[in-house]
């Protein structure tokens, strides 16, 4: 498995199934062969455009008046990847636009297999405080020309993936994967299955949170701690909404807290001469000693949470 396609969606508002641009970049063999990219005309029902989405890539109603809706944008896509495995930075993300665009369109969702380079960088390179996908093309020294255009994206996390694949010594994906005990996702007949790390045994749920809650959502059994505000939501909503998904919210950063959400915090809430706030600062040292915390910030959160509430 030396041939894959990396992609990225941007969409033109909260829904997931309002794809508004993709990018691609298809591997084989260790080298980027071929690039494509397109501005898509969302769904009707999800082709409003929201002013936080535009901000982010720039893509307005009029720039996609022209563009391929969603079912020549789909069959384009599935010709590019040829049957290969697609990999993203967050896949659980960009799998869903794919699956509820399909939704929305009356479509069915096409069998397929995806990895996340998230999930792998978090196997591989385990030192690093956060793995969003500017702070990670930083530590590794790759080119990501700008955060939020599609096709930028998606070449970012080529290289991402194939930094992954030479550090392990393999131009296998399948093989990288399971040298990581990471699980290929998938779907099925319409059926998804994630991209997991499957090393660790299954965590439970803290009693105060739903024991029902699927546990192959991305925040099953996890200790959360808010610093800031959450995007769009008060702390008590955001610590709410992910005790229904099997999360628990504790008020400071200790030992326990595998996932940091650091929001909006207004200067003058800092203490003098600070540039992050307590928290952060705490949590970079626990990181620093050696405790497996992830940092996100509200963006990647209400990214995570769309798709955990899907």
């Amino acid at each position: 498995m030396t041939s894959w396609v990396a992609i990225d969606f941007e969409t033109a508002n909260s829904l997931r199934g309002s794809p508004c641009s993709v990018g691609l970049a298809k591997v084989k063999e260790g080298q980027i062969v071929e690039e494509w990219s397109t501005l898509i005309r969302p769904p009707a029902g999800h082709d409003h455009f929201d002013g936080y989405n535009v901000r982010l890539h720039g893509i307005t109603a009029d720039d996609v008046r022209d563009a391929p809706e969603w079912p020549e944008a789909l069959e384009r896509i599935l010709q590019f990847a040829g049957g290969t495995p697609f990999v993203a930075h967050h896949a659980a993300f960009d799998m869903a636009v794919l699956a509820d665009a399909c939704d929305a369109s009356g479509l069915p969702v096409p069998d397929l297999r995806f990895a996340c380079t998230r999930v792998v960088a978090q196997r591989t390179w385990t030192g690093l405080l956060a793995y969003k996908l500017p702070v990670l093309t930083d530590a590794l020294g790759i080119e990501l020309e700008r955060h939020h255009d599609a096709a930028a994206d998606a070449r970012a996390a080529a290289h991402v993936m194939l930094a992954a694949l030479k550090r392990q010594g393999t131009a296998a994906l399948d093989d990288l994967l399971a040298a990581h005990k990471i699980q290929m996702g998938s779907y099925s007949g319409g059926v998804r299955r994630g991209c997991r790390y499957r090393g660790a045994p299954p965590r439970k749920p803290h009693p105060e949170v739903n024991r029902d809650a699927d546990p192959d959502n991305p925040f099953y059994g996890l200790t959360v701690c808010f610093t800031g505000s959450p995007h769009g939501m008060k702390k008590d909503e955001a610590a709410a909404r992910i005790a229904a998904l099997g999360a628990r919210t504790v008020r400071d950063v200790t030992k326990a807290v595998d996932l940091l959400v650091v929001g909006h915090v207004h200067p003058n809430l800092l203490a003098p001469g600070a540039k992050k706030t307590g928290k952060l600062a705490k949590a970079e040292r626990l990181r620093d000693s050696g405790h497996d915390i992830t940092v996100i910030d509200a963006e990647e959160f209400s990214e995570l949470l769309a798709v955990a509430e899907g």
